[in-house]
């Protein structure tokens, strides 16, 4: 299987005096920029302080043709039945180009936005039965189903859904290997080395196979790929130096020399974050970020997709130059020593 590529789609509404008439301009801008530059999928984040991406998928349909468009949605902020629905009508406007991410809700503060007060062994009985009824509806029963759970009661649910192909289902891998294994088609893993990557993989594979079932694997990237590998990691550093300066009551040097950032690494020490080759952890839980020349980043991909990665998620700030340096510079690196292996393998 060939590697897939998607970006993320940051819609944050945090700021305050966000510009809301403009977000969605930007949004189809954005959209229409990840189709041109030779990407598989769009994925819009869901929750709290995100614009509701269900809205957000049916408005980028509209602008896209092939591009996929995978949109997270916490599973308490919707009903099963009624989210079946929506997707069934999603995925006849896009033509099938729709999948779902059911994010682990096990955080304070995202369970409290949408009023869950349940305990953490409810939650994991809740998600059971919530999918348990959302896939039997997305497989469009002869009959109407009926059901009398816990958590959820229906009568003669999915008279309107129609006999389309399901929607995919991506799950976290902090909902469980068992729970993973019988119900998702993509697993999103979490893994700072690309070796701890491989070992979630092949244990969640294994879970795969003991349900005889097989899985995909998704996870996230940050990126930042230049010319060279020097011009790469003064990049990191000056991104390193704008997210602590300003938290230190320090003027913002946006305009610092590289020779005054590579003095302040003992402050911001960017490399010393790197915890593979081309692989800096900004932070503690932050999403890794892939660092480095163009070959650099193409090879370090290639190599994630050795460790069993069928997809990575890409995101990065001035979303729509770094897309498109990336359709223009590093996908044609990757299709070239695709060719070659076929060519070998021939």
């Amino acid at each position: 299987m060939s590697l897939r590529f998607a970006w993320k789609l940051c819609t944050s509404s945090t700021r305050r005096g966000l510009d809301w008439q403009a977000q969605p301009s930007e949004w189809v801008q954005l959209a229409q920029a990840v189709e041109y530059a030779g990407f598989d999928d769009l994925c819009l984040p869901g929750g709290p302080s995100q614009p509701d991406s269900l809205m957000v998928a049916a408005a980028l349909c509209a602008h896209t043709r092939r591009l996929g468009l995978t949109l997270s949605l916490p599973a308490e902020a919707m009903l099963p039945a009624a989210l079946a629905a929506t997707l069934q009508s999603l995925q006849s406007l896009s033509a099938g180009r729709v999948r779902l991410h059911l994010p682990d809700s096990d955080r304070g503060s995202l369970r409290r936005a949408f009023g869950e007060v349940l305990n953490r062994d409810q939650r994991h009985e809740r998600i059971d039965e919530f999918l348990d009824i959302l896939q039997r509806l997305l497989h469009a029963p002869a009959t109407p189903l009926d059901h009398n759970g816990r958590y959820f009661h229906l009568e003669n649910a999915g008279l309107g859904l129609r006999d389309l192909p399901p929607t995919p289902l991506l799950l976290d891998e902090s909902l469980g290997a068992e729970r993973i294994a019988s119900r998702a088609d993509l697993c999103f893993v979490q893994g700072n080395g690309i070796a701890q990557l491989g070992e979630t993989i092949a244990r969640l594979n294994c879970a795969a196979q003991l349900a005889g079932r097989t899985l995909g694997h998704v996870a996230s990237f940050g990126i930042i790929a230049r010319d060279s590998e020097e011009q790469a990691w003064d990049e990191a550093a000056r991104q390193a130096q704008a997210f602590v300066a300003p938290a230190r009551g320090k003027r913002r040097r946006a305009e610092a020399s590289v020779v005054e950032l590579l003095a302040e690494r003992a402050e911001h020490p960017a490399r010393h974050n790197e915890i593979h080759p081309n692989l800096w952890l900004p932070a503690p839980g932050e999403s890794p970020v892939l660092v480095g020349s163009y070959s650099q980043v193409a090879s370090r991909l290639r190599e994630l997709q050795g460790a069993g990665l069928d997809q990575i998620i890409l995101q990065a700030p001035n979303a729509v130059r770094e897309v498109l340096r990336f359709g223009e510079r590093i996908l044609p690196l990757l299709r070239n020593e695709a060719e070659k292996d076929t060519r070998i393998g021939r």
